[in-house]
């Protein structure tokens, strides 16, 4: 299992709409490398949702269900996307300036490419998010 981030504004899809909804499509990724890692996921994948915005944070934990498929959303380029559905919200989300300056989570391609919407996490950055976020998955 690998674990990822990928970033949503929440005015226009929240952890609260995925939870809501239920399984969705993630489209509209327009970056090459985001595209590339949506690519990699795999069906069992955890991610985590990102809110950026006001109170940027991680939210949430989303799994993966589907491998990558083609974009139905655009007839333009090569573009993928890939199903969620909702796991956990995380009891306190995880603050852009935790992140920013915590060890381990501070060099997070977050950080370093604050453009691109989905990256890779290690696991343990994923462990230490949860524990900030006060939340356990089991």
């Amino acid at each position: 299992m690998a674990y990822w981030l990928i970033k949503t504004v929440p005015e226009v899809f929240s952890w609260d709409m995925l939870a809501e909804k239920g399984k969705t499509r993630w489209d509209g990724v327009r970056n090459y490398q985001a595209r590339n890692y949506l690519r990699e996921m795999k069906p069992g994948d955890l991610t985590f949702i990102y809110h950026q915005g006001d109170e940027a944070g991680i939210v949430g934990v989303a799994k993966v269900v589907s491998e990558a498929y083609d974009d139905p959303t655009t007839d333009e380029g090569n573009w993928s996307v890939i199903d969620i559905e909702p796991v956990i919200k995380l009891t306190r989300p995880v603050s852009l300036d935790e992140i920013r300056y915590t060890p381990v989570l501070n060099v997070l391609q977050l950080i370093n490419q604050p453009r691109l919407s989905v990256m890779p996490v290690t696991e343990p950055q994923w462990e230490l998010a949860m524990r900030i976020g006060k939340t356990n998955l089991e």
